[in-house]
């Protein structure tokens, strides 16, 4: 077996393939096979599981995935590496590789439970969240994964995980704790990645909360509520949500009943209050 988590290994089958990085794919290949076994222990496997691994790279994490769960499918948006990822899976059958951009992938195509687990560069993260849990453009509801670990920059995994009231929180924080159960497991510094980032990184485990039982029309009102009261997050509630089309009389009528002061920010309210609130316009 390749052990592509070594430096000169990975240099070597770069060299041979004729690989280049990509900044515009956020390519930073982990070097650390400690930091990789954590990753594959928070996932939680078992011989009947089917992870989904979002930008293998060239490999190092899939593999390690491969030796527990039952069958892997590795998306890979840079046809450039498909060649050389296929020669360190190679004896793996239970490895499919996809050349696709995960974004457009058809998760709606995976009959069973999967799991979800990722090296994600930063402008990737809030659309992954998205296409995981919100509604698809035609109403219909994604099937989640079981769980999800994600390898992210140490930034954004705190402002996921920022509670009402800080700094850090933001509309991705209401958006990912809202659907999900969410914990920082590892920080992982940036020395150990080629080439190495400006910035450390995260890993986190989300855990899809039961919201079936969310009114549809009340969870898209609710997110209508959330971008506005971000998008002017100085402003207080009763001059931040005036842009969403509500009066001001609904708006007032609303935050009374649900006992948030119209004077607050929309950073302070929690994602089950934005749904309350939404719940009463």
């Amino acid at each position: 077996m390749i052990e592509i988590w070594k430096k000169s290994e990975l240099e070597a089958l770069r060299t041979a393939y004729g690989f280049h990085y990509s900044k515009s794919y956020g390519q930073n290949f982990l070097t650390d096979k400690n930091t990789l076994e954590k990753i594959v222990s928070f996932a939680e496997l078992a011989p009947e599981d089917h992870v989904v691994e979002i930008g293998p790279g060239l490999g190092a994490l899939t593999v390690l995935l491969a030796q527990t769960a039952g069958r892997v499918t590795a998306v890979e948006i840079d046809g450039r590496l498909i060649p050389a990822l296929q020669q360190v899976t190679k004896g793996l059958p239970q490895i499919e590789i996809v050349n696709e951009d995960f974004l457009k992938y058809d998760i709606g195509a995976i009959r069973n439970p999967y799991k979800l687990v990722g090296n994600l560069p930063y402008y990737i993260t809030t659309p992954i969240v998205a296409k995981l849990f919100e509604p698809r453009p035609d109403g219909t509801m994604p099937i989640p994964p079981v769980l999800a670990v994600f390898m992210m920059q140490k930034e954004v995994a705190e402002r996921l995980i920022s509670p009402p009231g800080k700094k850090a929180y933001g509309a991705i924080s209401v958006l990912v704790q809202y659907y999900a159960e969410i914990e920082l497991l590892a920080k992982v510094s940036r020395e150990v990645f080629v080439p190495k980032p400006g910035v450390d990184s995260a890993v986190i485990r989300l855990r899809p909360k039961d919201v079936s039982g969310d009114d549809p029309e009340v969870r898209a009102r609710m997110f209508r509520l959330v971008r506005a009261g971000f998008d002017m997050r100085r402003k207080t509630l009763r001059n931040s949500l005036a842009r969403t089309g509500f009066s001001e009389a609904e708006l007032l009528a609303a935050l009374e009943a649900a006992g948030i002061a119209s004077d607050r920010r929309a950073e302070t309210l929690s994602p089950r209050d934005f749904y309350t609130l939404a719940s009463l316009l």
